[in-house]
Protein backbone atom coordinates (compact mmCIF):
# COMPACT_ATOMS: atom_id res chain seq x y z
CA UNK A 1 0.00 0.00 0.00
CA UNK A 2 1.31 3.42 -0.83
CA UNK A 3 1.30 6.04 2.02
CA UNK A 4 1.14 9.76 1.64
CA UNK A 5 0.82 10.01 -2.26
CA UNK A 6 -2.79 11.68 -3.08
CA UNK A 7 -2.38 12.62 -6.56
CA UNK A 8 -5.15 12.28 -8.04
CA UNK A 9 -6.18 11.45 -11.49
CA UNK A 10 -6.78 13.76 -14.93
CA UNK A 11 -10.20 13.62 -16.76
CA UNK A 12 -8.14 12.04 -19.47
CA UNK A 13 -6.64 9.03 -17.38
CA UNK A 14 -10.40 8.76 -16.11
CA UNK A 15 -11.51 8.43 -19.47
CA UNK A 16 -8.40 6.24 -20.04
CA UNK A 17 -9.23 3.71 -17.27
CA UNK A 18 -12.78 3.84 -18.28
CA UNK A 19 -11.56 2.48 -21.35
CA UNK A 20 -9.18 -0.35 -20.15
CA UNK A 21 -11.82 -1.07 -17.92
CA UNK A 22 -14.93 -1.78 -21.03
CA UNK A 23 -11.85 -3.59 -22.82
CA UNK A 24 -12.23 -5.99 -20.16
CA UNK A 25 -7.94 -5.41 -18.54
CA UNK A 26 -8.14 -6.29 -15.05
CA UNK A 27 -7.65 -3.90 -12.25
CA UNK A 28 -4.17 -5.08 -11.08
CA UNK A 29 -3.13 -4.14 -15.23
CA UNK A 30 -5.01 -1.00 -15.21
CA UNK A 31 -3.36 0.21 -11.70
CA UNK A 32 0.35 -1.12 -12.60
CA UNK A 33 -0.49 0.94 -15.70
CA UNK A 34 -1.21 4.45 -13.78
CA UNK A 35 0.82 3.52 -10.93
CA UNK A 36 -1.77 3.05 -8.97
CA UNK A 37 -2.92 0.49 -6.37
CA UNK A 38 -5.69 -1.64 -7.99
CA UNK A 39 -7.54 -0.19 -4.67
CA UNK A 40 -7.72 3.33 -6.18
CA UNK A 41 -9.19 1.96 -9.41
CA UNK A 42 -11.78 -0.36 -7.94
CA UNK A 43 -12.59 2.71 -5.73
CA UNK A 44 -12.91 5.01 -8.74
CA UNK A 45 -15.19 2.02 -10.86
CA UNK A 46 -17.23 1.25 -7.95
CA UNK A 47 -18.48 4.79 -7.39
CA UNK A 48 -20.44 4.72 -10.08
CA UNK A 49 -21.27 0.68 -10.22
CA UNK A 50 -18.88 0.05 -13.04
CA UNK A 51 -21.03 1.54 -15.35
CA UNK A 52 -19.39 4.35 -17.01
CA UNK A 53 -20.75 8.06 -15.78
CA UNK A 54 -22.69 10.52 -18.42
CA UNK A 55 -20.70 13.48 -19.77
CA UNK A 56 -22.04 16.26 -18.08
CA UNK A 57 -23.64 18.93 -20.10
CA UNK A 58 -25.10 21.96 -19.30
CA UNK A 59 -28.87 22.68 -20.51
CA UNK A 60 -29.39 24.74 -23.52
CA UNK A 61 -32.10 26.81 -21.65
CA UNK A 62 -29.09 27.87 -18.86
CA UNK A 63 -28.36 30.95 -19.30
CA UNK A 64 -24.42 31.74 -20.45
CA UNK A 65 -22.26 33.90 -17.83
CA UNK A 66 -22.00 37.00 -20.12
CA UNK A 67 -26.25 36.61 -20.15
CA UNK A 68 -26.74 36.59 -16.27
CA UNK A 69 -23.71 39.65 -15.93
CA UNK A 70 -26.29 41.08 -19.18
CA UNK A 71 -29.33 40.65 -16.81
CA UNK A 72 -28.07 42.03 -13.76
CA UNK A 73 -27.48 45.50 -14.89
CA UNK A 74 -29.89 47.89 -13.94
Amino acid sequence: MRHGRRHGLSAEQKGEIWRRWKAGESLHEIGRAFDKDHGSIQFLLSKHGGIVPAIRRRSHRTLTSAEREDTSQP
